[in-house]
């Protein structure tokens, strides 16, 4: 086994007690992010929902677009909703979508 030299041991030390202190700040911070969802459901706000839109914010715009047209086609293909061709109440975008899989 090898041994580590007092100044390796005191660098280690210190990069482990500062990941500690991250992992401490993650912690509270999210408490807090819970504590602002238990607040918008208090008020009457779907927290999942919420957190829906939050992923979507960080996403491109093209990747949302993109998530959103697969998200249709798979639902159609499910029958959890009519397919693009039966209905053309489905934005426009899924129907260019399907064609280009088809």
């Amino acid at each position: 086994m090898q041994i580590i030299n007092n100044s390796s041991a005191n660098q280690l030390r210190l990069f482990i007690e500062k990941v500690e202190r991250l992992e401490e700040e993650k912690s509270e911070l999210m408490e807090n992010i819970r504590e602002v969802y238990s607040e918008a459901k208090a008020v009457g706000f779907d927290p999942k929902v919420m957190k829906q839109i939050v992923k979507l914010r960080k996403m491109k715009h093209e990747e949302a677009v993109e998530q959103e047209e697969l998200l249709d086609i798979y639902r159609a293909a499910l029958g959890m909703i009519p397919s693009s061709r039966d209905n053309d109440d489905l934005p426009a975008h899924t129907h260019v979508a399907e064609e280009e899989a088809a």
